[in-house]
């Protein structure tokens, strides 16, 4: 049997390396302290943050690189917000360098949504040695939240070009976008309680879930398509917001592939609730998405529908836009059970749009 190392020689030979000088020990006892430190800075750090004035916040960010801006303008969007914070967890050691620290608010926007829900925002906090490099923020927003971001986007582009205009990817008076904002989602409420009234779609009809054409195929937007989605509007910026939203607020350059799944996550569970169609228009072998299609709930009064549609800048480069556009009103008129579509953008021209 082999034999048992007792406490008192294990504590023994521990002291005597410490006493021989060797780091061992007291790294272990520096480590601790530099993290207790972090955390004691972090808490200070988030109280800075909800006190709303940015010369007690900025101190902290000095070194912390491209984030600063950001978390400086997320503070000024919380001001604008009227966020309250609701329980304060501990900020915790998420890794040697890294701690984070979730706080559970209320704010203006959520409330316009009315949904009773207290959202969740996380800060994790990058140090080197005792300096903050870097803070990034997540949060557990529901998806009615990226839901009414969108109508709003689509609805109330002026919010984007106005107050919520960015700058290098910085909003350029993010208080006054939040206020905007807000007043945006209470308007998306009061269109999704007009809509609510009767049902989007008939219940016995099904909305198709493939579609094959001589020259390409649609099929319901979901995660399976998350990366073919993300490269193709991704790759045309630029022209989708000219030709599509008439905003910078999408698609960005900023959005990261998890965004990208929150929005067709977003998509797939409206398909299911029969509240909006979206469908991605692929090559035929689905490699590829040259392009998507929205069948939406109308925005304006006097439509049974609104469809929206977008396809890559190499695509319209080639004349797939018009082609698409056409095929699109034939299979609506065919194949959907409405008697009156608006095509935003293209049958009515934006200004007239705006008009009604």
């Amino acid at each position: 049997m082999k034999k048992s190392v007792g406490f008192r020689t294990v504590a023994a030979t521990f002291f005597t390396f410490c006493a021989m000088g060797l780091s061992a020990c007291s790294n272990g006892e520096d480590r601790s302290s530099l993290v207790t430190g972090n955390l004691a800075t972090a808490e200070e750090m988030i109280d800075a943050f909800y006190s709303f004035d940015a010369s007690k916040l900025e101190p902290f960010l000095l070194n912390a690189g491209e984030s600063k801006q950001s978390i400086l303008g997320y503070q000024g969007w919380a001001e604008g917000g009227n966020y309250l914070v609701v329980s304060r967890a501990p900020c915790v050691a998420e890794s040697k360098a890294v701690i984070s620290c979730a706080i559970t608010v209320q704010d203006d926007p959520v409330l316009a949504l009315e949904t009773d829900f207290n959202v969740t925002d996380t800060f994790h906090i990058t140090f080197s040695e005792t300096i903050i490099t870097k803070v990034d923020t997540s949060s557990n927003d529901q998806p009615i939240y990226y839901e009414a971001r969108e109508w709003v986007e689509e609805n109330m582009p002026e919010i984007f070009e106005g107050p919520c205009k960015r700058t290098e990817g910085i909003r350029d008076s993010p208080g006054d976008c939040a206020r905007a904002i807000t007043e945006g989602y209470r308007q998306f409420m009061i269109a999704q309680k007009v809509v609510s009234n009767s049902p989007f779609i008939p219940i016995d009809y099904n909305p198709a879930r493939r579609i094959e054409t001589e020259n390409f195929v649609l099929i319901p937007l979901g995660p399976d398509l998350v990366n073919q989605d993300y490269a193709a509007y991704m790759s045309s910026i630029e022209h989708i917001q000219k030709t599509f939203t008439r905003s910078s607020a999408w698609p960005h350059e900023n959005i990261t592939v998890e965004d990208a799944m929150k929005d067709v996550l977003n998509e797939q569970e409206r398909f299911a609730n029969r509240e909006s169609f979206a469908y991605s228009v692929l090559t035929k072998d689905g490699e590829r998405e040259l392009g998507s299609i929205y069948i939406r709930p109308p925005s304006k009064p006097g439509f049974d529908a609104e469809v929206s549609l977008w396809v890559t800048q190499g695509e319209f480069d080639s004349g797939f836009d018009s082609l698409l556009y056409e095929w699109t009103q034939r299979w609506i008129a065919e194949s959907w059970p409405f008697k009156t579509v608006a095509y935003p953008g293209r049958k009515i021209e934006w200004a007239e749009w705006d008009k009604l």
